[in-house]
C-alpha cells in the first residue's frame, strides 16, 4: 500500500526515539552515554520490514476474500507478522555470522535469548502502532468498495427499467393478438402465453432485489420457448436441476440473471441446424451454472464484458462469495452463488 511522506517521517521518529529510550536504559550515567549514528537508520529499515510483511499478509488475505474488520483478523495478521519478522532477522543474523561479519551473536544461548527478545519486542512496537493504519485503510477500501457496487448495481437495474415496455400498453395488445389468433392454431397461442408470462414476471419483479429460484427457473423456461421458436435448432438448451422442486422456493437469485446470461450466450456464439450451440443450465443447492462451448461469431458482438460487470455488481449486493467466470479457449461458463431465504419465525 502506498504510504504519504508524513507516515515515513512518522516512522523514523518512532525508530529514533526507540535508540534512544535503549541508549537510556543502558547508561546509568550521562558521561556513560553515547548512540551510535547508525543505530536510528537500522531500526528505521526493520520497522519498514515489518509494515511490509503486514501489508503483504494483508493483500493476500485481500485476495483470497479472508480480510474482514474484526479484531481477530488484525490480531491474527500480528502473530503472524511476527512468526516472518523473528524468522528472517535471525536468518540475516545468521549469514552476517557465517560470513564473519557479526560476531559473538550465537556465543552462547543468552546472546541468542536477547536477540530474539529485542526482535519480538521492536516488531510488537511498531506492528502494534501501524495495525491501527492499517485498519483504516481496509476500511476505506471497503466503503470505496461498497459505493462502487451500490452504484455499478443502480445502473443496472436503472438500464433493465429503461429496457421495459410500458406493462399496460404491451399486456393490451397481447390480447388483442391472442383474440386476433384463430382457435386452431396452437402454436401462435402458446408463444403469445409463453410471451405473456415473460413480461409479466419481468415487470413484477423489476423493483425486487432477489425472487426464489423457482420462479426465475420458470421465467428461464418461457425465454427459452421464444428463443427455440425463433432460431430453431441452431441453439440447444439443456437442465440439470439437482434440487427438490420443494427447496427451490428457499434458495434466492437477482431476477433477471438467467435471462442475461443466456442472452450473453447467444449473443457472442454462433449456432447453426449443422452445429447446434448446447447451453447447460445446472442448478445445485449453492449455486446456478450456464455453461456452453465457445462457437465465437466472425465479428465479435460489441460491448463484450459489460453485462457481466452489472451482473457481478448485483450478486455482489446479495452474497459474499464472487461469481466464477471459467474462460477457455473451448468452453464458457458462469457461475452464480444462490442465497437461502432466512426462516421465518413462528
Amino acid at each position: 500500500m502506498r504510504k504519504k511522506p508524513w507516515f515515513y517521517l512518522f516512522l523514523f521518529g518512532l525508530a529514533l526515539l526507540l535508540a534512544l529510550y535503549t541508549r537510556l536504559t543502558m547508561a546509568p550515567t550521562a558521561e556513560d552515554f553515547y548512540l551510535f549514528p547508525d543505530a536510528p537508520f537500522w531500526l528505521f529499515l526493520q520497522a519498514l520490514l515489518i509494515v511490509g510483511l503486514l501489508d503483504r499478509l494483508h493483500a493476500r488475505a485481500v485476495r483470497r476474500g479472508q480480510a474482514s474488520g474484526q479484531a481477530g483478523y488484525f490480531f491474527g495478521l500480528l502473530w503472524r507478522g511476527a512468526l516472518l519478522f523473528v524468522g528472517l532477522t535471525q536468518l540475516l543474523t545468521a549469514g552476517l555470522e557465517l560470513t564473519h561479519i557479526g560476531h559473538d551473536n550465537y556465543a552462547g544461548w543468552y546472546p541468542v535469548v536477547r536477540s530474539l527478545a529485542s526482535d519480538a519486542f521492536l516488531y510488537l512496537l511498531v506492528g502494534s502502532v501501524y495495525l491501527p493504519f492499517l485498519y483504516q485503510q481496509h476500511a476505506a477500501q471497503v466503503r470505496v468498495e461498497v459505493e462502487r457496487l451500490e452504484k455499478e448495481a443502480t445502473q443496472a437495474r436503472l438500464q433493465a427499467l429503461q429496457q421495459h415496455v410500458d406493462p399496460h400498453f404491451l399486456f393490451n395488445n397481447l390480447n388483442i393478438l391472442a383474440a386476433l389468433i384463430e382457435s386452431a392454431n396452437s402454436a401462435a397461442h402458446d408463444y403469445v402465453v409463453h410471451l405473456a408470462n415473460l413480461y409479466r414476471y419481468l415487470v413484477r419483479t423489476r423493483q425486487q432485489d432477489a425472487v426464489p429460484v423457482a420462479e426465475e427457473l420458470a421465467f428461464l423456461r418461457d425465454y427459452q420457448f421464444l428463443l427455440q421458436r425463433r432460431f430453431g435448432a441452431a441453439y440447444v438448451f439443456e437442465e440439470d436441476v439437482q434440487v427438490p422442486a420443494e427447496e427451490l422456493q428457499h434458495l434466492l437469485v437477482p431476477p433477471g440473471v438467467g435471462q442475461e446470461l443466456l442472452t450473453n450466450a447467444l449473443k457472442h456464439n454462433l449456432g447453426s441446424r449443422a452445429r447446434p450451440l448446447r447451453v447447460r443450465l445446472t442448478l445445485t443447492a449453492d449455486s446456478l451454472q450456464v455453461s456452453h462451448a465457445r462457437q465465437p461469431r466472425p465479428v465479435p458482438a460489441p460491448g463484450e464484458g459489460s453485462g457481466l460487470a452489472g451482473l457481478r455488481a448485483r450478486l455482489a449486493l446479495l452474497h459474499d462469495t464472487p461469481v466464477r467466470i471459467d474462460d477457455t479457449a473451448e468452453h464458457f461458463s458462469v457461475t452464480l452463488p444462490l442465497v437461502r431465504r432466512a426462516p421465518v419465525p413462528e
